[in-house]
């Protein structure tokens, strides 16, 4: 059994990377996206090229070099969902034989920073290129039809397994649920924010996503229930 998960806002309640450096330059969620907007517009860039202009841009306005320590200050403190911590550790293969891989759009060594990494078999992410020690330029962009690649990529690994599971918060997750309902897997949508049964209705309009839980991971949440019946079923 392969569980699958975004990270933002899928197992943290912030559906933007929450980089405190970039906090501590003043900026908000909400100017983040505003000057994300005005990048896709004015620069013709798509989504994920415009995020990373704009926290690149960031980092060289306020004169912060990108090494890996600037870039994963505060990652060991991320806040999770609830219960996330203790889940993995009740939950990790070598327990249980469920695999966990994180496949998100942030950035791969940040997340590799985090409390949970211990726990987790696989992370793919952004990644960029360095130079003494100094973040370049984005050499691996992972935008949401990427994620697809990757997810083929673990099932290969894993003997072209179709017992997957996809858990998502959003509609920067729709190839993913997509692919997994193609081949047999199963998907979940975990809420946490106001936007999530409007986003869900999106998505789901031709019924690929299989569960919506909220974002609780909790010992008696209904995510733990369900992956407890999981394991019982692969058994």
């Amino acid at each position: 059994m392969i569980i699958i998960y975004d990270f933002d806002g899928t197992l943290t309640p912030y559906t933007l990377p929450q980089y405190k450096i970039v906090k501590d330059c003043g900026y908000t969620d909400s100017k983040i996206n505003n000057r994300v907007k005005r990048e896709m517009e004015e620069n013709k860039l798509d989504l994920y090229e415009a995020y990373w202009k704009v926290y690149i841009n960031i980092f060289l306005e306020n004169g912060i070099i990108m090494s890996k320590e600037n870039i994963c200050y505060g990652a060991k403190d991320t806040q999770f969902n609830l219960g996330v911590i203790d889940y993995f550790k009740r939950f990790q293969s070598s327990n249980t034989g469920i695999k966990h891989y994180i496949v998100t759009s942030g950035i791969k060594d940040y997340i590799e920073e985090t409390p949970i990494v211990e726990f987790i078999d696989g992370i793919f992410g952004v990644e960029f290129k360095k130079e003494n020690g100094v973040y370049t330029s984005v050499s691996n962009l992972l935008s949401d039809k990427k994620k697809v690649d990757i997810i083929k990529k673990i099932r290969e690994e894993n003997n072209d397994t179709s017992d997957i599971v996809y858990f998502g918060d959003g509609l920067t997750d729709r190839f993913a649920f997509e692919y997994v309902h193609e081949i047999g897997g199963t998907n979940v949508f975990v809420s946490t924010n106001k936007n999530s049964e409007t986003n869900y209705n999106k998505i789901n309009s031709e019924k690929i996503i299989d569960k919506y839980f909220e974002g609780d991971y909790s010992e008696n949440s209904q995510i733990s229930k369900f992956v407890e019946s999981l394991k019982i079923q692969d058994k």
